[in-house]
């Protein structure tokens, strides 16, 4: 009675364990997917500079009630990489982040991936 308990409770270990096994790269992929989503939509001026250092360019207008600001930083394969950000000319008011794109081509990064792959000091882990 005691080994056929045993040989039941090492069954259903053995098949919670496959399950683990089974979903854990899909666990670890959708990790990464929402920690490279956070770091890249809740980017600010301040952020990005802290965490990329200093850009090549930092350029601010002033368009009454918009206050636009644009950050350039060379892109680790080649180019420059530019960061368009916006907010109202109040002053409680929050940078919001508007798009990424190459300098020279134009090309919108629009995914978590593609900015991060553009610009690895992006994200979060490093």
């Amino acid at each position: 009675m005691k080994s056929k308990l045993l040989i039941v409770a090492g069954c259903v270990v053995g098949i919670l364990g496959v399950r683990v096994l089974i979903a854990a790269p899909e666990w670890f992929k959708q990790r990464r997917e929402n920690r490279q989503f956070i770091a890249v939509n809740n980017l600010t001026p301040e952020r990005l500079i802290a965490r990329c250092g200093p850009p090549v360019s930092d350029e601010t207008r002033n368009v009454y009630p918009i206050i636009a600001r644009d950050l350039r930083f060379k892109a680790e394969t080649s180019g420059t990489i530019l960061f368009k950000f916006s907010k109202t000319a109040e002053e409680s008011s929050d940078w919001v982040f508007m798009s990424m794109q190459d300098s020279s081509s134009g090309k919108e990064y629009d995914s978590p991936v593609a900015k991060i792959s553009a610009l690895s000091c992006l994200d979060s882990k490093k």
